[in-house]
């Protein structure tokens, strides 16, 4: 494949209190009904406690803002929750008339920098959302013990299932005495998108020899193939965009030489490129990333332009 970047979509407005940096995770959703691609983000204030907000895109010009929330539309969690520093976006998922979006919580502890697990809100009109639990949906376990984020999810109709990929952290490593997360990909599944049964199925994994983590899975799925677009953290490099393709959404092979996308030579995205989301509209299929520094220069869109 082979991608045309189209620029930069929007980096953070500093206009309100709450809008002070980054404009991470971009999470995109066609809808139909208004034209537009709506992109929801994750944003910090000046102490970098997280909400989530959202732009509307022209569904022909992703480029194009057609409106900015004059709010958040997820605030951080109460007090001692597992998201009281931070709620950004993942995923978000049609099922009847309610809207399920899936969410990063975050944490902020003593002895490693955070602690991140997967949150729900829903809503009705893709504005307003409200908080599925105060718990995470995926919470510790005995094979789960550090963290867990950025969860996909699909609704396989073929099999009359919700499937998430998700990120599972492993352990906490120094590298160039700094705490890093290495972490990889693994997969749970759901009857009703609510209740999640991990099946602790290793999807993706670092390479230990160039990696140490891979994360925030979005899956496709084509004529039977499951296609997963991913960030891979390498050891002597920042961030870059990875794919992968399943025939069963469980056992992957990596196709990175296919990703079609790399850094750019100067400006937001010269550095890294990470947290794809790909969406098809209209015949045309637009790939959103974050560049610099996990998306403090905010994020961009790119455009498929070859298979």
């Amino acid at each position: 494949m082979k991608w045309k970047k189209l620029g930069l979509v929007y980096a953070p407005s500093r206009s309100q209190w709450w809008n002070q940096f980054y404009a991470m995770m971009p999470t995109p959703y066609h809808i139909k009904s208004e034209a537009i691609i709506r992109i929801f983000f994750g944003v910090t204030d000046k102490d970098r406690f997280g909400r989530t907000a959202f732009v509307d895109v022209d569904e022909q010009d992703p480029t194009f803002i057609v409106r900015t929330s004059e709010s958040y539309v997820l605030d951080s969690g109460l007090p001692g929750t597992f998201d009281d520093c931070g709620a950004v976006p993942s995923c978000l998922i049609s099922k009847g008339n309610s809207q399920y979006l899936y969410y990063v919580g975050f944490q902020r502890v003593q002895k490693v920098p955070y602690l991140l697990f997967s949150g729900l809100a829903t809503s009705s009109d893709y504005t307003h959302f409200k908080r599925y639990s105060q718990a995470p949906i995926i919470d510790r376990s005995k094979t789960n013990v550090f963290s867990n984020a950025a969860p996909f999810v699909l609704f396989d109709q073929e099999e009359n299932l919700y499937k998430m990929w998700f990120w599972l952290g492993l352990e906490w490593v120094d590298i160039n005495q700094k705490l890093y997360i290495k972490a990889e990909i693994q997969y749970a599944t759901s009857q009703d998108g609510l209740e999640w049964n991990v099946e602790n199925i290793s999807c993706i994994t670092p390479d230990s020899n160039t990696e140490f983590s891979v994360g925030r899975p979005w899956v496709l799925k084509s004529e039977g193939i499951y296609k997963m677009f991913y960030s891979v953290r390498y050891i002597d490099k920042l961030y870059r965009l990875a794919y992968a393709e399943s025939m069963d959404g469980k056992s992957w092979i990596r196709k990175e030489n296919q990703i079609g996308i790399d850094v750019s030579e100067s400006g937001w995205d010269s550095e890294m490129i990470c947290y794809p989301a790909v969406i098809n509209v209209h015949n045309k299929t637009y790939l959103f990333y974050n560049g610099n520094n996990n998306g403090e220069t905010g994020f961009g869109v790119a455009e498929l332009v070859e298979e």
